[in-house]
């Protein structure tokens, strides 16, 4: 036997399956026959052939719910499409392959109770299948960070899986307590790729690497929280023993953890074959890395910038004409119409956050500024928008120009377009109450504040006026009404 953790899966999931077809049969259920002809020496004969694989197709969406049926499906892995291929039967999923071994198992049989010496020979034709001259290989990495919902394993596709830590017997180093990048504790969920590998071969750490670390940025796209990837892999052939190799950091984690139920495979899946390979191009492209660079920062106040830079290559917010309309854009695509104000607020209200780290604001300004949200509550929200864009245009949910998808939205609503005059001179025209210019002193240099100081400001919020549209006083309209002053004759 060359793998062990394979054979005991699929032997679960054969008794489980017997379990419940002696169940049918002891219910009333009968399995159908078929006359087949035989050649004799004088005459034709006839014998009664059991129709066993189609008594199992029939019940095979309940097969396919046992819970061992999970379990095998995780441990076959990216076997079943070479088993489906040497069976020649059309699939490349587990559960086709699993529904083909039952058929195997039960072929020309009446009794369905569990075959204890035909399940071994069936599984030695699996193995000779799938490892003829090559060894089962199986690479795993801590993610710090990651709890799953059970003790279920959540298959990913490609011979990629989340596993408990309890599931696997990993070498001691790998599921050693000890704070890596803002995560402290225990690792309780490996990332396990197995492979096939020639004899002579090298153990294939470099590829679990990149797809390691593609299912590092699949999980912070797919929900929010932190997840670190550790600092090693480890990879054994058979049974074994563990060598490790090291990985590229995946940088620190912000926030809390991240927890995923055996439901959530299926979309992250998607989101791996995406982001596994080279970087996309154009914007989209850009917004990831920059929504990943985000992630990475130690600070909600470091992320913010890198987030509204993603947004304003995703929205056209590059230009005045185009930041200006970022915030109704945004909202366009992530609000309801009765909503769409209020997000489009929260944008600014970020956007004035920005403004005040970089001036060097202090904790005392803040809510005069910024109002009483904390900026972990603004880059939040902020980042949970942006998450939901570049994850709906991965999946195929949003057309990538989402800057024409935006507009269309706005030209179809009811609710009224909200222009804001802004004063874009450098000097920022400052007026005084009664229409006169104030001094041209300019005002000292404020002293830069750490991001620290108010990363946990808080207070009261004044209570929001109705929105009047504001106009900046043009310097034109108290000229001095001397000839002089005009550069040409009229």
């Amino acid at each position: 036997m060359r793998n062990r953790q394979l054979h005991d899966a699929l032997r679960d999931f054969a008794l489980e399956a017997a379990s419940y077809l002696t169940g049918e049969l002891r219910s009333g259920a009968e399995i159908g026959f078929d006359l087949d002809e035989e050649p004799g020496s004088g005459s034709v004969l006839y014998h009664y052939r059991p129709l066993t694989e189609e008594f199992i197709a029939e019940r095979w969406p309940m097969l396919a719910g046992l819970p061992g049926c999970r379990r095998a499906a995780v441990a076959l892995g990216s076997g079943a499409d070479d088993y489906l291929r040497l069976k020649g039967v059309p699939g490349t999923d587990a559960e086709p392959a699993l529904q083909a071994m039952l058929e195997r198992l039960y072929e020309g049989q009446t009794d369905l109770a569990f075959p204890e010496e035909r399940f071994e020979r069936v599984y030695a034709e699996v193995e000779r299948m799938l490892y003829e001259d090559t060894h089962a290989t199986t690479v795993i990495a801590p993610l710090h960070g990651l709890t799953l919902g059970g003790d279920e394993p959540v298959p990913v596709g490609d011979g990629l899986t989340l596993v408990p830590a309890a599931e696997l017997d990993p070498p001691p180093e790998a599921i050693r307590p000890h704070a890596v990048a803002g995560v402290e504790g225990r690792p309780t969920v490996m990332a396990v790729l197995t492979r096939g590998v020639a004899a002579g071969e090298s153990l294939p750490f470099e590829e679990a690497g990149e797809l390691f670390a593609a299912l590092v940025r699949a999980l912070r796209l797919f929900r929010s929280g932190g997840v670190v990837l550790g600092g090693a892999a480890y990879a054994r052939v058979d049974e074994g023993p563990w060598r490790s190799a090291p990985l590229t950091p995946a940088g620190r984690s912000r926030g809390e953890g991240l927890h995923l139920d055996t439901g959530d495979g299926e979309e992250l899946r998607e989101l791996v074959e995406q982001l596994d390979g080279p970087r996309r191009a154009g914007a989209i492209g850009w917004a990831l890395a920059r929504f990943q660079m985000g992630a990475e920062r130690e600070l909600a106040t470091e992320a913010l910038s890198d987030y509204l830079l993603a947004l304003r290559a995703l929205l056209d917010g590059g230009d005045a004409v185009g930041r200006a309309s970022l915030s109704m854009r945004l909202a366009a695509l992530c609000a309801e119409e009765p909503d769409r104000r209020a997000v489009a607020r929260r944008v600014e209200a970020a956007f004035a956050l920005e403004r005040f780290v970089i001036g060097g604001g202090s904790e005392d300004g803040y809510l005069e500024t910024i109002g009483s949200d904390t900026p972990a509550a603004l880059v939040g929200e902020l980042e949970s928008h942006l998450r939901a864009l570049l994850r709906d245009v991965l999946c195929g949910y949003l057309d990538p120009h989402l800057k024409a998808a935006a507009d269309d939205v706005l030209l179809t609503s009811s609710e009224p377009l909200e222009i804001r005059a802004r004063d874009l001179r450098k000097d920022g025209g400052r007026w005084t109450g009664d229409g006169e210019r104030a001094s041209e002193t300019e005002p000292a240099e404020p002293t830069p504040a750490d991001p620290r100081d108010f990363e946990d400001a808080a207070g009261v919020a004044p209570a929001e006026e109705p929105y009047v549209p504001a106009v900046t006083p043009s310097i034109d309209w108290d000229f001095e009404d001397d000839p002089g002053s005009y550069s040409a004759p009229i």
